[in-house]
């Protein structure tokens, strides 16, 4: 009841002199000019939610749909390169993962154990720090491609400005991250 006295108060530049269980008075003065009163602009009670980009395309950058779909039947076919749980700290996900792209073209994390919001958070650090293109993120399975072998050479060159610039602290916003969303929660 205390909010709506406020609003009324502030919408018609009054004053409420009487209050009583349902019963408001409201008096806006002897010489109330209503052009005149104090206008609030209106408020928008819930925003508009934000629109994030698509963490897995449909098509992979460079391929095209029949590709896609054949990387990502090789991806689920494929034996998981690592399991992660729900409270697990994963200290050398990014390492395993560069090493593993060196042999392998698509590789397969399982995190069954690990909630969905978890699990697109694994494939956004992954993609910034062992570079490389979520293919699929769908039952716990997060595929992942290394690209192009063009793109490799590129990232050739910035991972070793990165090894010069300190890589363990990469691997540790990886492992902080994940491990405080799993205390918080």
């Amino acid at each position: 009841m205390d909010n709506v006295c406020f609003h009324l108060e502030e919408k018609s530049g009054g004053k409420i002199t009487y209050r009583h269980i349902n019963i408001l008075i409201l008096y806006r003065g002897r010489n109330y000019d209503p052009q005149n009163r104090p206008v609030i602009p209106l408020m928008l009670w819930k925003p508009y939610a934000p629109i994030y980009p698509k963490l897995v395309k449909n098509i992979a950058d460079g391929l095209t749909f029949e590709e896609t779909k054949e990387m990502r039947n090789r991806g689920l076919h494929s034996p998981a390169l690592m399991k992660l749980t729900r409270n697990g700290v994963y200290v050398n996900v990014v390492a395993r993962v560069r090493e593993a792209f060196e042999t392998e073209e698509v590789i397969r994390l399982d995190c069954t154990h690990v909630g969905a919001s978890d699990c697109k958070r694994i494939g956004v650090k992954l993609r910034d720090l062992a570079p490389c293109v979520p293919n699929l993120s769908k039952d716990g399975q997060i595929i992942l491609w290394r690209g192009k072998r063009d793109q490799e050479r590129n990232s050739d060159i910035s991972d070793a400005n990165e090894k010069s610039s300190g890589q363990s602290l990469l691997d540790r916003l990886l492992v902080d991250s994940v491990a405080w969303k799993s205390h918080c929660c």
